[in-house]
């Protein structure tokens, strides 16, 4: 397994993508230098941002009714936490899940006793 062709290229390729280029290790320099594929991400990412640098000037005005829609679709919450609602519903699934589950471990140990017992 060499990290120059063999089954390691890849992940070395992630791994090199996703490491910070202020604190890139040896290696993954090294390897960022001579990998192509590295190579073309890199150029792909400098295109980026520079493509997003330039648009950081301009603004583009909201439509008068996005609030309106935005608070229409979040319906009624409470006002202390406006996430409230979806931390009920989570924490609903959970009990309920739990629930299922603790009737089914009690059944299931019911029958093993049951089947167990010797007759007579």
């Amino acid at each position: 397994m060499t990290i120059g062709g063999g089954a390691l290229k890849f992940p070395v390729c992630r791994l090199a993508g996703w490491w910070p280029f202020s604190r890139l290790p040896e290696v993954l320099a090294d390897h960022r230098e001579h990998c192509l594929r590295c190579q073309v991400t890199d150029t792909r990412r400098r295109s980026l941002d520079r493509g997003i640098a330039a648009l950081r000037g301009e603004m583009i005005p909201a439509p008068p009714t996005l609030h309106a829609a935005v608070v229409a679709g979040l319906g009624v919450q409470d006002a202390a936490n406006p996430r409230r609602r979806l931390m009920a519903r989570v924490a609903a699934r959970y009990a309920a899940a739990g629930v299922t589950a603790a009737t089914a471990v009690a059944l299931l140990t019911g029958v093993a006793r049951w089947r167990s017992r010797p007759v007579g």
